[in-house]
């Protein structure tokens, strides 16, 4: 005896498109790929400042105070425009410079409003944005950074890129000046703290 089937009972197929193979099924999307490649980046691009962070921070700090603001002062200030660098990193094409003209910018911000000479005894924390080995490393420049306090701002600035291992021509393209007047800067600077170095060796 025929008995006739539901339709509804029969099991149901897929049917795959004209063209289209089994293999081309398990092929990720553009969108797929596009998205891996921005986790890829996105992880690349963290690894890249946490090792650009991590090798610059003493030195910014460092850079900071001998703008003139004190130690605790200037930990955050540099803390501050790491994070404004991470933001931009992707079109900045001198972090180091770039980090460094964001911190000035904050400090003579901040050094306007307070209008007070900072004290320069205080250091920095061996603890939170510093290790102990560089708050050591900044400790061992704070004579350096406590000489400065004769000078002019714009002397002090320059001081403070000539310490950080920038050239005059370096300066220059970064304060917008012309080189000689760098240099002409950097000498009157250097002979106005002359006589402090010899006063310190002097026993």
């Amino acid at each position: 005896m025929t008995t006739n089937s539901d339709p509804d009972d029969q099991p149901s197929t897929v049917q795959t498109p004209a063209g289209v193979t089994g293999a081309d099924l398990h092929k990720p999307s553009a969108s797929d790929v596009a998205a891996v490649d921005a986790v890829a980046d996105q992880v690349a691009r963290n690894a890249e400042f946490a090792l650009f962070c991590q090798d610059d921070m003493p030195r910014l700090v460092a850079f900071v105070m001998s703008l003139g603001a004190p130690a605790a002062l200037a930990a955050d200030i540099a803390q501050d425009s790491m994070t404004t660098t991470y933001r931009r990193w992707d079109s900045v094409d001198n972090p180091r410079a770039w980090v460094r003209t964001v911190a000035k910018r904050t400090w003579w911000k901040l050094a306007d409003q307070s209008r007070t000479e900072i004290p320069r005894q205080d250091l920095p924390p061996s603890s939170g944005l510093l290790t102990d080995a560089q708050a050591d490393e900044i400790t061992h420049q704070h004579t350096f950074l406590a000489l400065l306090q004769p000078l002019t701002p714009h002397q002090r600035e320059i001081m403070a890129w000539t310490y950080d291992g920038y050239q005059p021509t370096e300066i220059a393209a970064i304060m917008v000046m012309n080189p000689a007047t760098v240099r002409s800067a950097l000498r009157d600077a250097r002979a106005k703290l002359a006589p402090m170095y010899r006063a310190q060796d002097t026993p």
